[in-house]
């Protein structure tokens, strides 16, 4: 099964991470998975798309926030804020986004999401990563 395994790293790459799911889900709908990374080419890398890949980040980072606090999405923040990150992005552009969808989704969304963002800075500083200068 070299196609689903072809897939699955595929998937990976794109999201910087290896989530099992992923992987169980290429090898057993291959044609599922082939339309997600189809639908995320033509999202992330149309031409002429108004917000970079970091904007893309950042949005994913407010949907994934507005989302809950619960203990099996925290990874996938967290990983979502380490991107962004290593994008240049900047924790206080990461909490203003955030800010921004407090009035609609309450005051979790900063507290969960400025607590993923520490612990994304947390592994990427023992990771070797440098904070951008302020």
């Amino acid at each position: 099964m070299s196609q689903p395994t072809d897939l699955s790293d595929e998937f990976a790459a794109r999201r910087g991470r290896r989530y099992p799911a992923h992987a169980w889900i290429a090898e057993r709908f291959p044609e599922y998975t082939e339309t997600m990374l189809q639908l995320d080419e033509i999202i992330r890398r149309r031409p002429g798309r108004f917000f970079d890949e970091k904007g893309h980040e950042l949005f994913h980072i407010v949907a994934l926030a507005v989302m809950g606090s619960n203990p099996h999405n925290q990874p996938h923040l967290t990983q979502h804020i380490k991107k962004a990150l290593q994008l240049g992005a900047h924790p206080e552009e990461i909490a203003e986004a955030l800010l921004v969808a407090v009035n609609p989704a309450g005051a979790r969304v900063i507290t969960y999401g400025v607590t993923c963002m520490l612990e994304a800075i947390s592994q990427l500083e023992a990771e070797g990563w440098n904070a951008p200068d302020q």
